[in-house]
């Protein structure tokens, strides 16, 4: 009864910071936008919503990436209503891999997926099964790691799970799509997916191809990841990275030092990763 009255306040508490970023995105996404980096030369990116989410709720990501110069389009799918089925989850990835070498023909490259929560989660998927097609991928609060035992007990903390045991063990790989540069976007204020599911594991971190894998923390709900200016920018800023120039994220390269000690104070990074 204690534990459920705890979820359901952190729970309230992310839905309220969602909509201070909601509203905080008028205020401070051009100037997000002023500091990110560009896209250099021609490059396509798909976005993926998380459980219940639709083309809407990754919008403000998806224009914010296109203003920067990215042919951004988010899945086309409508609402994401998790795995009903194997059927239905295999036409899903199917219809974002035609989707993703539709852009590639377009553009000439490989295309970035960007996926929130359970989007994220059909990302590294389709990394793994089409990784021609694929550049990198980048998720946000996505619990791709439900299933180690490790971590079983904090699995009771996700809310409104779209997917049973059964589903994650046949259709999602708790390993990383080999070979592709993987960047985990988590923050410790998310009351959805704990942080010990959204982070790549320390284990993880290496991939043996050598494509790099890294997690960023940033100051964010979980609902709120896709228009949060912060997580934008990180997103920019991974996407704009050369891959054989790849360094770890420089949050002070965007960020003004109180944001950066407020952070490294009340929320020590992990896993050795520099907070944003």
């Amino acid at each position: 009864m204690i534990n459920d009255s705890i979820r359901q306040f952190r729970l309230g508490s992310d839905i309220l910071l969602a909509g201070c970023e909601y509203m905080g995105q008028f205020m401070y996404g051009p100037l997000a936008l002023s500091v990110a980096p560009r896209a250099s030369g021609r490059r396509a990116v798909i976005t993926i919503p998380g459980f219940t989410g639709n083309d809407e709720a990754v919008a403000p990501l998806t224009d914010a990436l296109s203003n920067l110069g990215y042919t951004a389009e988010s899945w086309g799918l409508g609402t994401n209503s998790g795995v009903p089925g194997r059927h239905k989850f295999e036409q899903q990835i199917n219809d974002i891999a035609k989707r993703a070498s539709r852009l590639a023909e377009t553009t000439g490259a490989r295309v970035s997926l960007v996926g929130h929560s359970l989007g994220g989660m059909f990302a590294r998927e389709i990394g793994r099964r089409y990784p021609q097609l694929v550049d990198r991928v980048l998720t946000m609060g996505s619990p791709a790691h439900l299933m180690r035992p490790d971590q079983a007990p904090s699995t009771a903390g996700v809310r409104g799970r779209p997917l049973g045991r059964r589903d994650r063990d046949h259709l999602f790989s708790d390993q990383p799509p080999p070979g592709l540069p993987l960047v985990a976007i988590y923050s410790r204020l998310d009351a959805i997916a704990p942080v010990m599911t959204t982070q790549i594991p320390a284990d993880l971190l290496s991939d043996p191809d050598g494509a790099p894998r890294e997690n960023v923390e940033v100051l964010c709900s979980h609902l709120g990841m896709a228009v949060n200016p912060l997580v934008q920018i990180v997103i920019a800023d991974r996407l704009a990275r050369p891959l054989h120039d790849w360094r770890p994220f420089e949050a002070a390269r965007y960020f003004p030092l109180p944001i950066r000690l407020a952070h490294s104070v009340f929320y020590p990074p992990v896993n050795d990763q520099a907070p944003a």
